[in-house]
């Protein structure tokens, strides 16, 4: 991995292995969790994104950490890549602000002709702070907003959680559910052991490639690869959670999803299409929502994107931005 040195504006540029046992104590230590902020979640994307690893390091002890990345033309960005739903600095509650002004000052200094940060939650500073920063420093820096990111916050009891939809929601939801159970026997469950993952995997890809329109051309090869050494990075940290609604005697729907502090994060599902006039993909939804009601998760994230399935589940939106800064 290259490391770009640069002057300090306190920070430094350091190896990630040197900062694990830091950087994971400072995503445990952030609010809201986000599963994307970790160190073993950006050493996957980086390993799946050609551009050139830049790790700063905030302080030290470090009290903030920003994993970045330089494009061939020089931009410089969030390390992650598009498929990183959240993309932020790394810093405490109540640090947030010093930490990105400090990398932003890092940033000024060692004056790429571009910076994009993409997917930052708007309800962190990070995107004002940065912003005064490179403005006062002689770029052009334009602040807007990107993408929905919908998520809930998850109550003591499932009938508590249906009760909480609206009255349309509520019952399409309840008429979903009990038209699938009266048409056969359906379980949900999570994959538990390593070969059970490893069977849901491949089932999973292969609902993918069952599906039809643009959610069969998602999964690529490349993109296959990607989400299996993700969940060969975060199955023995107990972060990988993949649920499997069984349906006329198969595996019908999975649902791909991260468990992370009090967060179960929603990022991707496959169903069979021939099972679609039965709802199994919003019914597994449910269920999952259920499952993690019952493990006493606080919020559950439908992450980015404003599918309306996501509404109908009781998704709130939290909005992601973007800031563009350019040299003159």
């Amino acid at each position: 991995m290259t490391l770009t040195t640069g002057p300090d504006a306190g920070c430094t540029p350091r190896t990630p292995a040197e900062l694990s046992g830091a950087w994971s104590r400072l995503a445990e230590r952030r609010t809201p969790a986000s599963i994307f902020l970790t160190p073993e979640w950006i050493a996957v994307a980086r390993e799946h994104d050609s551009a050139e690893a830049v790790t700063l390091a905030v302080g030290d002890p470090p009290h903030g950490i920003a994993a970045l990345a330089r494009d061939p033309d020089g931009t410089l960005r969030f390390a992650g890549g598009e498929f990183t739903d959240e993309q932020d600095v790394v810093a405490p509650a109540g640090e947030e602000r010093s930490v990105a002004t400090a990398v932003a000052e890092w940033i000024a200094s060692a004056a790429p002709p571009r910076v994009r940060l993409e997917f930052v939650p708007e309800d962190a500073p990070t995107l004002e702070a940065m912003a005064t920063v490179l403005s006062g420093r002689g770029y052009r820096a334009m602040r807007s907003r990107l993408i929905a990111s919908p998520r809930f916050a998850l109550p003591r009891d499932f009938e508590t959680y249906v009760q909480s939809l609206g009255k349309k929601e509520r019952h399409e939801l309840r008429r979903k559910i009990r038209r699938l159970e009266n048409a056969t026997k359906a379980t949900f469950r999570w994959a538990s052991t390593d070969a059970e993952r490893g069977a849901t995997l491949d089932r999973f890809f292969a609902l993918h490639r069952l599906s039809r329109g643009a959610k069969a051309d998602f999964m690529t090869p490349d993109l296959e690869r990607f989400f299996r050494d993700i969940a060969d990075a975060l199955a023995p940290l107990g972060r990988l959670r993949l649920g499997v609604l069984r349906a006329h005697d198969e595996d019908a729907a999975v649902v791909f999803a991260f468990a992370y502090r009090d967060t179960l994060a929603l990022y991707n599902a496959a169903y069979d299409p021939a099972l679609a006039s039965l709802s199994i993909g919003v019914v597994s939804h449910a269920w999952a929502i259920r499952e993690a009601i019952a493990e006493h998760f606080e919020t559950y994230d439908l992450l980015r994107g404003d599918e309306p399935y996501k509404y109908d589940l009781g998704g709130k939106d939290r909005w992601l931005g973007r800031l563009e800064a350019t040299l003159p």
